[in-house]
């Protein structure tokens, strides 16, 4: 192994003992312990590592990125056997992710509350198109792909009269969230949300949709039973409205 390539493989070497023992690192370890350049190298990369850990540590995260993060995330691979090139594509993937994270926490407010919080991820997930783990025309599939998810619920029935795309899981505060997109016009959807009343116990049953607005989306949020429903659409409170139960 080259010096070179001993360095590529140690940037994604962790400080403190967690890697240590990682069968990965384990050639380029050895590489360190007969080259007193590398080492010194080494040290000032980890000790880089650890400033930038405890400065992100003290900022709050940014508002829908772990959603977006956990429902773009895929099972890791068992193993690491990666080429050169493999490893550098990797490496400059987390430095752009990097900046991006620096980027939104630097313009993010922090958190106020637990309906404002929950309001701004979901709809922070669906300004882009939102990659869905079940895509179907069919609302009956849909609910029965949700009811084997441990997931079954009720939609409104002027939603139910949209065109259906498909759903996935998404998760808030340990909560699970169902979404479900609809087609209501070309380019435009509507999307309906639940989630457990555990996850934003202030909201009590009884009371009237809790309209709010997040730039050109606007969304509503109502109790039914022991879930808490939100609908969230491109448009004004009247384009809102006309998804909503009926009184």
């Amino acid at each position: 192994m080259t010096e070179e390539e001993a360095r590529l493989i140690l940037q994604s070497y962790r400080p403190g003992e967690v890697d240590k023992d990682d069968p990965y690192f384990a050639e380029a370890l050895r590489e360190v312990g007969r080259n007193p350049a590398l080492a010194r190298w080494l040290e000032e990369e980890q000790a880089f590592d650890r400033a930038v850990a405890a400065q992100l540590g003290a900022l709050p995260p940014p508002f829908g990125l772990k959603t977006r993060i956990l429902a773009q995330m895929n099972p890791r691979p068992a193993g690491r056997s990666w080429s050169l090139a493999t490893a550098l594509a990797a490496v400059a993937a987390l430095l752009f992710l990097l900046a991006q994270v620096v980027s939104l926490f630097r313009t993010t407010p922090p958190a106020t509350g637990a309906m404002p919080d929950y309001v701004r991820e979901m709809v922070s997930f669906v300004r882009l198109d939102p990659p869905l783990e079940m895509a179907s025309h069919d609302l009956g599939a849909i609910k029965g792909w949700l009811s084997q998810a441990a997931f079954p619920t009720d939609v409104p029935p002027r939603l139910a009269a949209l065109d259906p795309l498909g759903c996935r899981i998404l998760s808030f505060r340990g909560h699970n969230v169902e979404l479900i997109c609809f087609q209501r016009a070309p380019g435009r959807l509507a999307h309906l949300f639940v989630v457990d009343r555990d996850a934003l116990p202030k909201i009590q049953p009884g009371e009237k949709p809790i309209f709010t607005s997040s730039g050109e989306w606007m969304t509503a949020c109502w109790v039914e039973g022991e879930k808490v429903y939100m609908i969230a659409v491109q448009g004004d409170r009247a384009t809102l409205e006309a998804y909503l139960p009926r009184a």
